[in-house]
């Protein structure tokens, strides 16, 4: 029994990107749920809401049709050809298609296909999922649930965030566009982990509070400076009073830990490099270039960023 993701694995493409765009195309008010779900792709991004929520604020495009069915069957129609080839050429009617996207947009293909299916469960008429998004460690969970299996012969996925499925197969594959990889063969290049590291939900989360941090350091420096003549050390001081700020919003939204003195230690620990970073450019443009005083604190504190992201992340919450 093998076991298959579906979205750019053996589909090509994203599926429920390709309906959208199919919909918009029936019923240009579908257009009309985009203002929200960029407002609600922010909140994503920032941790403050979780994926189930934005994907049924996605999927609440087939509000604006009363017979969505039929409107499936004739995607599926102009789609049904972005079935890989290798897929059809080795599928087995005991296969098992896992997938995040919306089960009842799979279902008449894997029908068709007359394979098992497994995928995030929605409601027809809203789009508002009904459970969790099937992805990452749920879909071993929903493989257990749904069909009692634990392990598989084969499994084919084009994304390393299917790590979970590919350690119950004997044998598990990368589908990269028409190239099939072994899992263990599989290497991210440098440019691809770069982008992984600083565009995923944590840099993303962490930048925010970061410009919160920036902007709790700058005015509370600058207020400092009124009672402070020497402007270094009112910059050190709102440093280190944003800090505690920081490690809160750090705990509480990004990483999601309990407050702890040990980690918070650790967070000021991570910040030591932060701080000379920013110090030695505070000196720099306020000593030596005689830059203003308030966009001296400002480019010194945005020149930290990545490298303080790198710093915690591994350091304090070990997430390496």
């Amino acid at each position: 029994m093998n076991i298959y993701d579906f979205d750019n694995t053996i589909y090509d493409g994203d599926s429920s990107v390709d309906f959208f765009k199919y919909c918009a195309g029936k019923n240009k008010k579908c257009l009309l749920i985009i203002p929200k779900f960029v407002i609600f792709l922010g909140l994503y991004l920032i941790k403050i809401i979780e994926k189930e929520k934005l994907k049924s604020c996605f999927l609440s495009v087939i509000k604006y049709f009363d017979d969505i069915d039929s409107v499936i069957e004739d995607f599926w129609l102009m789609n049904k050809n972005k079935i890989k080839k290798f897929y059809i050429n080795q599928k087995e009617n005991t296969d098992i298609i896992i997938s995040a996207s919306p089960e009842f947009l799979l279902k008449p293909i894997t029908d068709q296909l007359n394979v098992n299916l497994i995928a995030t469960k929605v409601d027809k008429k809203t789009g508002k999922l009904l459970g969790l998004n099937c992805y990452g460690k749920e879909k071993v969970s929903r493989l257990y649930r749904d069909f009692n299996i634990n392990k598989c012969e084969k499994f084919y996925s084009d994304s390393l965030s299917d790590l979970p499925l590919s350690k119950i197969a004997e044998n598990s594959y990368i589908v990269k566009e028409d190239n099939i990889i072994k899992w263990d063969e599989y290497k991210l290049s440098v440019s691809k982990k770069i982008k992984k590291m600083f565009f995923d939900r944590d840099f993303i989360t962490f930048l925010f509070i970061g410009l919160i941090n920036v902007f709790n350091g700058i005015w509370i420096a600058y207020l400092y400076s009124i009672y402070i003549k020497d402007s270094i050390v009112s910059y050190l001081f709102g440093f280190f009073t944003s800090l505690f700020v920081s490690y809160i919003l750090n705990s509480l939204l990004n990483i999601k830990e309990k407050l702890g003195l040990i980690k918070f230690t650790k967070f000021v620990i991570s910040n030591i490099p932060n701080l000379i970073i920013q110090m030695t450019s505070v000196v720099v443009f306020i000593k030596i270039l005689d830059v203003n005083k308030l966009l001296s604190y400002f480019v010194s504190a945005i020149i930290a960023v990545p490298i303080t992201f790198l710093l915690i992340k591994i350091h304090v919450f070990n997430n390496k």
